[in-house]
């Protein structure tokens, strides 16, 4: 029989948004679907644009505004679902996203393991912004996770259920707890890739992680705060490669979003001479020996020129999957 599948989906103030979302997970190919949508105690048209969608599979919980983790937290449990798949609000699927998701965990050696796509990354008016490296990485990804950029998130994952009943839900006490979480399950669990591009992710600039940037002390002590969660279930050398890869990352996040200033007071806990291992890195490591930025500037360029000579294909694969952004 084909396996029941249950979605969950966030929300908080998405009434221009959400539709589109939820949509995207009810056109799925696989059909055997829960829907749980988490109103974070929206006070916008939230619950009324949701309430116009009109299909027995979703379902609409509240709860008092209580972040992300505590409503992904109270849908998982009361999710009936084999599987679990997490889908942001501002996030979209293509249709047959879950369909491959669950045919390559059928064929996974192991029993119980997770399942990832790769993405589309647009801007908020859902114009093609990056395409990130299609990853492949299968079996153990917490030593690539150590080291390098973060390639799971959960709107590209699928879980099987039995990964919840051994490791936990989320944690609404960390501010990064889709990174924190990710660590822990991949340490627990397997992966295994579609291979595709399945998942449009929309990198808001209104965005929490963006924002926190702004606070130099609040960024560096959440970041160093998820690698301190982890750090009793890893060995030394992972502990180490973990935290040097939080200051690291942290240090070119600034970089990018032009607060020049804290990458600078976050320089003295970087290791420079890891930097050019990639090619964010290696425009991170200029900064350091010249004080001049050049990742921001290449960061706006590269989206400059995927609006200007991609959006085209990019308008006609949303047409052909059937995908309407609806950001509004």
């Amino acid at each position: 029989m084909s396996p029941l599948v249950s979605v969950v989906i966030p929300v908080y103030q998405g009434e221009r948004i959400v539709r589109g979302a939820v949509l995207s997970a009810l056109k799925q190919t696989h059909a055997n679907l829960e829907v749980l949508v988490v109103d974070d105690g929206s006070t916008d048209g939230t619950l009324a644009v949701l309430a116009a969608i009109e299909d027995p599979r979703l379902h609409v919980l509240r709860q008092p505004n209580a972040g992300t983790a505590a409503a992904r937290n109270l849908a998982l449990a009361r999710a009936r679902g084999a599987y679990v798949a997490f889908l942001d609000s501002d996030d979209r699927w293509f249709p047959d996203k879950i369909e491959s998701e669950l045919r390559v965990l059928r064929a996974a050696p192991d029993p119980v393991a997770i399942a990832y796509s790769s993405y589309y990354a647009v801007d908020d008016r859902g114009r093609l912004a990056h395409l990130p490296p299609a990853r492949t990485v299968t079996g153990n990804a917490l030593e690539v996770l150590l080291d390098g950029e973060d390639f799971l998130m959960p709107s590209l994952c699928l879980f099987d259920r039995r990964i919840f009943e051994t490791i936990g839900y989320f944690n609404p006490g960390r501010y990064h707890e889709d990174h924190e979480f990710i660590l822990r399950a991949s340490r627990a669990y397997p992966v295994v890739p579609t291979g595709r591009r399945l998942v449009v992710y929309r990198q808001s600039t209104s965005g929490k992680c963006r924002g926190i940037l702004r606070d130099f002390e609040r960024a560096r002590d959440e970041e160093l705060s998820v690698a301190g969660d982890v750090a009793p279930m890893l060995t030394p050398e992972q502990n180490r490669r973990l935290h040097q890869n939080a200051r690291r990352s942290l240090y070119c996040r600034f970089l990018m979003y032009g607060f020049n200033r804290h990458a600078k007071r976050m320089l003295p806990e970087v290791d420079v001479a890891s930097l050019p291992a990639s090619g964010k890195g290696r425009l991170a490591w200029l900064f350091a020996r010249s004080g001049i930025n050049v990742l921001a500037p290449a960061r706006e360029t590269l989206q400059t020129g995927y609006r200007l000579f991609a959006q085209r294909t990019w308008n006609r694969v949303l047409r052909q999957a059937g995908l309407d952004l609806l950001y509004g």
